[in-house]
């Protein structure tokens, strides 16, 4: 059995992982770039926030999080801090994510096509047989996961943004990227804070070393730094409501509204939150950035990249609607942003694929627990105009909405066993 997952990011990484896991014979991933991590090349948190650890611990107790476990964790900066806006948070190196990710699939015999991207499928009614690759290579499989993201590359960028920005995707080396169904299906577009399609980037990365001297001693010594624009320096309005309404909202915020957030992603702080857009293009001004850089994207502060604009229908178990054995996973299949919940659409995609492969019965999960209300949650707000104008992360406060927080770590595990789900993720399926 064969399973072919398209997109080497973290989602693809989790479903992968997690499809090798409980039993797939072969687990091919194609990836367009050369490298490894996708959009998680520039995240840097991993974790933000105690509801983030709490789903974390349940990921685990499911037996998945291998993204975590075996790549993150090895290569934080900083296991747990907390900082301005964050009770507690997880950063990471970014520049070590790709190498770590590829020994880590090799370890486990997963085979890894970088360079290869897939331009077309072939299926008979909604079975999907075989990707077809650029040359013309056909890999078959018994079941698909997309997890190519939600961007379009160039054309988004370009009809929704402003223009390429030469962000970490590198469409003009690698091609645009492109889903496997993304012309036979009607997608689904998250929208902007004007209510429009077309969610711009909003954070970027600055090399510690253009920082002031005081500025890369906070960094070193505290995992970040906290930043006043004073009250002279302009922000850029017009381009900070191209980001989420979510971020919108927290704009009132302290740690956002008149400072900057950097923090350490190894060798880069990432410049985060919606105060970042706001001053990408007077960075100099601020004290203590007189000499800073944008580094990423290579456009530097003229814009961002463009994403949300090419999300799947899909139904809790992750399968793509109108296919029989095509799942998704991360923004693929919603316009949840964060990390964490990326590697859990990811694992449970990578597993229902196998699943469906076997012939078996797809996994829903519990809306009990946090990451079948969370996956639930995200596509109910994928049907509405209002729902996809909120950027949704389970932190704490959406999971106690849903009545699916727990913080003890013991009763998450207590939960998932309950559910009979304990270690579902790294059972063999006979």
């Amino acid at each position: 059995m064969r399973i072919v997952v398209v997109g080497g990011g973290a989602a693809g990484f989790s479903a992968a992982m997690v499809a090798k896991g409980v039993g797939a014979d072969e687990v091919v991933i194609v990836e367009r770039m050369d490298t490894l991590g996708g959009l998680a090349l520039v995240a840097g948190i991993g974790l933000s926030g105690a509801g983030a650890f709490a789903v974390l611990a349940e990921e685990k107790a499911l037996g998945g999080a291998r993204l975590y476990t075996d790549v993150l964790f090895p290569i934080a900066t900083h296991g747990e801090i907390s900082m301005p806006g964050f009770d507690r948070a997880m950063l990471y190196n970014v520049t070590k994510l790709d190498a770590r990710m590829q020994r880590v699939l090799d370890a486990n015999g997963i085979d890894v096509r970088l360079g290869e991207r897939v331009t077309g499928i072939k299926r008979t009614g909604a079975t999907i047989s075989a990707v077809i690759l650029g040359d013309g290579t056909e890999i078959g499989g018994h079941a698909f996961v997309d997890a190519t993201g939600s961007v379009t590359g160039i054309p988004g960028c370009t009809e929704f943004g402003s223009g390429c920005v030469e962000c970490i995707l590198r469409c003009p080396i690698f091609g645009d990227p492109k889903g496997l169904v993304d012309g036979e299906v009607e997608l689904i577009s998250s929208l902007n804070g004007t209510g429009r399609k077309g969610v711009t980037g909003t954070s970027y990365l600055v090399p510690i070393g253009s920082l002031s001297d005081d500025v890369q001693e906070d960094v070193n010594r505290n995992g970040y730094a906290h930043l006043s624009v004073p009250p002279n320096v302009k922000p850029d309005m017009a381009r900070a409501r191209r980001a989420g309404s979510y971020s919108m909202a927290i704009m009132s915020q302290d740690v956002v509204k008149e400072k900057l957030l950097l923090t350490d992603v190894g060798g880069y702080v990432k410049v985060t939150a919606n105060a970042a857009p706001r001053f990408a293009g007077v960075l100099r001004q601020i004290p203590g950035l007189e000499d800073s850089m944008i580094a990423q994207p290579l456009a530097g502060h003229k814009g961002h990249l463009v994403e949300g604009l090419t999300i799947l229908p899909r139904e809790n178990t992750l399968r793509v609607k109108g296919f029989d054995n095509l799942f998704c996973g991360g923004i693929k299949s919603g316009h949840a942003l964060f990390l964490l919940d990326v590697v859990c659409s990811g694992d449970l995609a990578g597993y229902n694929a196998v699943m469906k492969a076997k012939g078996e019965e797809c996994l829903e999960l519990p809306k009990s627990l946090a990451v079948g209300a969370f996956i639930d949650h995200v596509g109910s707000l994928m049907k509405t105009k209002a729902g996809l104008q909120q950027s949704p992360q389970a932190d704490e406060k959406t999971l106690k909405t849903l009545g699916a927080y727990r913080e003890n770590e013991a009763a998450i595990f207590e939960a998932v066993s309950d559910a009979g789900l304990r270690n579902i993720y790294r059972q063999t399926m006979d």
